[in-house]
This record gives structure tokens, sequence and C-alpha cells, in this order.
């Protein structure tokens, strides 16, 4: 990684250095974690489903109001693939991630996400009224 932008938080969590020491794994883990702290910060719920869920995470940013529904759900669910790939990495002391294109890529994802999430509020709802 050199002369990109990525988010201060995955810059300060040390994704950057421990992929370029090549230490991919951690890397990729660490930017995993720092995503997930982050939805807890927010709704209390570090899982996506829950936090856009029980948590009324709503990112603000769709293109146009007609689109606002596909762009929740594409936040939604690149943050519950996360989630996915964070299960999966978990369970090998190696987290499958030796190669560190596929590391930048993961990295990658969490640095979206995580300007995504800068977009956030809370929204809760009940039967009558929504609030932001």
């Amino acid at each position: 990684f050199k002369d990109e932008k990525f988010h201060p938080r995955i810059k300060s969590g040390k994704c950057l250095k421990l992929h370029n020491d090549g230490h991919y794994p951690e890397a990729v883990e660490n930017s995993f974690k720092i995503v997930r702290d982050r939805m807890r910060e927010l709704t209390s719920y570090e899982k996506a489903s829950d936090a856009f869920g029980k948590g009324g995470l709503y990112i603000k940013g769709a293109s146009a109001p007609h689109v606002d529904e596909d762009f929740q759900g594409g936040v939604r669910f690149l943050a519950m693939a996360l989630d996915k790939f964070r299960n999966e990495k978990a369970h090998f002391a190696d987290g499958n991630i030796s190669d560190p294109e596929r590391a930048k890529a993961y990295i990658n994802i969490s640095n979206l996400l995580m300007y995504l999430l800068d977009e956030a509020v809370i929204k809760k709802y009940n039967k009558n009224q929504t609030t932001k």
C-alpha cells in the first residue's frame, strides 16, 4: 500500500503496516475488527445484521431517493459479507490469506465500509413514526 487514501481508523489500526510487513492475516483481521468496533460504537451491535436491524443503522449517501433502498441493501449486504469472511478466517491460524493482493482486497472492503459508516445515522422505527 503506497500513496493510497485510507480511512484514518484503518491507518491507525496498523492494517497497512501489518500488510506491508507481510502479516496478511493479522492485517485483514484488524481491518475487520475496526469495522465491527465502529458498528458497535454506533449501535451497540457488532454484527451487521443486528446493527442494521435492531440497531437502526442507516447510511446516508444514495445517489437519489428512488434508489435509497438498493443503496441500503448494498451497504448492509457488504457489511454482512465482512461478518462471514471474518468468521471463516477466524477458524484458521493464517486465515488462509497468503496472497498480498487478496489481503489488500479484504482491507479495501473494510476501508470502504469505514467511509460509508462515516455517513451513518440511527433510525429507530415504531408503528407510527420514524425518528432520526
